[in-house]
């Protein structure tokens, strides 16, 4: 997922989304076609600090972007030592970063946390990337906001349902792109899975430190 979603942040640096929107009207004036500001010192921001936005952050760190993110997952020291910039509500990540990554954990109390009026708050040509879970997003308010803001984009791996219902206005909106819940592990990429399990099992087996363990904790949260 990391890695889907590093692929798809540098992408909205270039403006890829909107560059290759105007491409496919036709020919184009190259003087004239819009481009975003580039991979370096832009911000972007990340909500949710759990283990995908960890290693997210490990994979940004060659690029010279600032990032900001909302403190779930972690205390202010800690997402600071990983490399977050500064610690944000989720107005200021909406309204601030360029690209916006939402990581939130999947319980109950994050239904619909992601509104209209944070979608309508955006920055000119701002990205929004879900591979959270899609009922963490009012997909109503989000279609409404980006229908009256043609230069935003939105990058949706996840819906609610999945697939949206057949009268969604998702799938009308030219800004909207949707993906099949792809960017977990999928087909030859299971292999890099299994190699992990058996490399930490051998560790285990020698008694040496393994490098995927996962804290008793966490299956307590996610409880």
């Amino acid at each position: 997922v990391a890695e889907f979603c590093l692929g798809q942040i540098l992408l909205s640096c270039k403006g890829y989304w909107q560059n290759s929107r105007t491409c496919r009207q036709g020919p184009w004036n190259q003087s004239l076609i819009s481009s975003g500001p580039g991979i370096y010192g832009e911000k972007i921001g990340l909500i949710g600090l759990g283990t995908v936005s960890q290693l997210l952050l490990k994979q940004l760190a060659p690029f010279q972007l600032e990032v900001i993110a909302t403190g779930e997952g972690l205390s202010e020291a800690e997402a600071l030592a990983l490399g977050v910039n500064q610690i944000v509500d989720l107005e200021t990540c909406f309204s601030e970063a360029l690209v916006v990554s939402n990581h939130l954990v999947d319980h109950p109390g994050n239904q619909r946390v992601l509104t209209e009026a944070h979608f309508a708050a955006m920055r000119e040509g701002a990205t929004f990337i879900n591979t959270g879970r899609g009922a963490q997003v009012d997909e109503e308010g989000l279609a409404r906001a980006f229908k009256a803001r043609p230069d935003l984009t939105a990058l949706l791996d996840v819906q609610w349902p999945e697939p949206p219902a057949q009268d969604s206005e998702l799938y009308q909106l030219p800004n909207v792109y949707m993906t099949s819940h792809i960017a977990g592990s999928i087909n030859g990429e299971l292999r890099r899975m299994a190699d992990h399990v058996i490399d930490d099992f051998v560790a285990w087996k020698n008694q040496e430190a393994t490098q995927c363990h996962v804290p008793p904790e966490l299956f307590l949260q996610a409880a």
